[in-house]
């Protein structure tokens, strides 16, 4: 256990965040200085790190120590309650002593923040050079040249696409199917077992397309320009179900203007001939198949049921069928995988030669069995997941694809990163456009969230979050309230050109 000792919890989060970034799944106890006095012998001997933060006006004080020994200090100068100023130097104080007890850098450095392309983004609206960017980064934060550089190539390849859309006239549709043929190790969606649900899949798609009737309402004047299926695992329904769900989007929507429809069709388990040529009928142009990895025996540890011959099967048939934008998804640092299954994974998935490959970096999400469970798991997890991540560039680089999309999450292994790598012109234009917050984005189906941009003379001012239920149940008896949430999202927001 690692105790985090603060007179003030302005921080924790950030704190905590680069804590997790060191100690993956460690447990992390907080208190305040006074609290720390009445802790008893037995207690103390659970805690095999202290770290103190004394929070001033003037400087700020930092402390390690392990079992009652001060190893390492710092100080940090300027008023803590200036969070614009203060934040990035507390964490860069803390990143350098955490580096110093662990003798570990960490790609990112002090980085803890789930869009590191922010920068790179902003910085380019302002015509800096590439040069002085990647220095910013490595400067301000600690970040490697190498991490620095992906952050900045992403926000350059992802400044095309977004200077190609309106966010006043512009709008992207995401369709959520909360349904999989069983439940993965690591995943923490609102995602249920297809075949415990059965007897709701028809309701819910009932009430799907009630919704979906009315956000084509609430957008009549306006161009939908991308289209997400994902889930869940949409493929879990059957060919009719999904004939019909896609049918709705033909029926219902203007897609004269679209330029991306997308449906994950993530689950080989899931895929058959005759869904892919429901997919291919009603005008997807865009699918993911994701193996994860093509270890069988790592497959079976995750809880999928399917094996790599299935894989290159649902591959094969998907190319039969005339799909030429086909995703694959892979994670690092699976458990029980090296560096060497990383290499097998990746030369099996070049006979297949997607147009895309995105590359996650295992993270422990709370709600996931994995993180549940951890303790079952953490010696399985290799801790050389960013040598798998350079593995995976480098095949992307010899393939002549390139980084377009980024993002982290909470509790990623080694704090790094998932990165999406695509052929030119076969980048998820959807991806780019959620992570960047740069038009809205309209969320159907059960724990949906639309995201509606607040602009007045041209400047986003705020983004507002329209949430649906995530339970089944609970979204099919209340489609009408979910509707209503967003006719009041929409009613209440500005939009207005500059």
């Amino acid at each position: 256990m690692i105790l985090l000792v603060q007179n003030n919890a302005e921080y924790e989060v950030d704190l905590r965040a680069m804590l997790g970034a060191f100690f993956l799944g460690e447990k992390i106890r907080t208190a305040r200085p006074d609290e720390v006095s009445s802790y008893s012998r037995e207690m103390f001997e659970e805690i095999r790190l202290m770290i103190t933060a004394l929070y001033d006006d003037r400087n700020t004080s930092i402390k390690l120590e392990q079992h009652g020994r001060v190893l390492y200090s710092a100080y940090v100068y300027g008023d803590f309650s200036d969070r614009k100023r203060f934040r990035n130097k507390l964490k860069l104080a803390i990143y350098r002593l955490l580096t110093e007890y662990t003798g570990r850098l960490l790609p990112w450095g002090s980085m803890t923040g789930m869009r590191p392309t922010k920068i790179a983004s902003a910085a380019l609206e302002k015509d800096k050079v590439t040069e002085d960017i990647i220095e910013y980064y490595r400067y301000t934060y600690d970040v490697s040249e190498e991490k620095a550089k992906l952050a900045t190539d992403v926000a350059i390849a992802e400044k095309a696409v977004l200077d190609s859309v309106d966010p006043v006239t512009d709008y992207s549709l995401y369709i959520g199917i909360p349904f999989c043929p069983t439940r993965c190790l690591y995943c923490s969606f609102a995602a249920y077992p297809i075949h415990e649900y059965e007897s709701q899949v028809d309701k819910y798609i009932e009430s799907l397309k009630q919704e979906l009737a009315y956000i084509s309402f609430l957008n009549r004047h306006r161009n939908l320009i991308t289209v997400y299926v994902g889930g869940g695992t949409p493929t879990s329904l059957t060919d009719k179900q999904l004939d019909e769900l896609l049918g709705c989007v033909n029926e219902t929507f203007d897609l004269s203007n679209l330029r991306e429809f997308t449906v994950e069709a993530g689950r080989p388990d899931s895929i058959t001939t005759e869904k892919l040529a429901v997919l291919k009928k009603q005008g997807c142009t865009r699918i993911s198949i994701n193996p994860q990895t093509m270890n069988s025996y790592t497959l079976r540890v995750i809880g999928r049921s399917h094996t790599p011959a299935d894989i290159k099967w649902a591959m094969n048939e998907a190319r039969k069928c005339g799909f030429k934008n086909i995703n694959m998804d892979i994670i690092a640092g699976l458990p029980g995988e090296t560096v060497k299954d990383m290499k097998y994974t990746l030369d099996e998935i070049d006979k297949m030669a997607p147009e895309s490959l995105t590359v996650h970096s295992l993270a422990l999400k709370r709600a996931a069995k994995l993180n549940q469970s951890f303790d079952d798991y953490k010696n399985e997890i290799n801790m050389d997941t960013d040598k798998m991540l350079d593995l995976a560039m480098q095949w992307t680089e010899k393939r002549d694809m390139r980084p377009y999309y980024l993002y982290r999450q909470k509790n990623i292994a080694g704090n790094l990163e998932n990165v999406g790598y695509a052929l030119e012109g076969k980048e998820c234009i959807y991806n780019i456009l959620i992570m960047e917050e740069r038009i809205d984005t309209f969320a159907a189906g059960a724990g949906g969230i639309t995201r509606l941009l607040n602009i007045e003379n041209g400047k986003t001012t705020r983004i507002d979050r329209v949430e649906n239920v995530k339970n089944v149940e609970e979204y099919i008896s209340r489609i009408d309230e979910m509707i209503e949430r967003k006719s009041s999202g929409v009613a209440s927001r500005v939009l207005l050109k500059g």
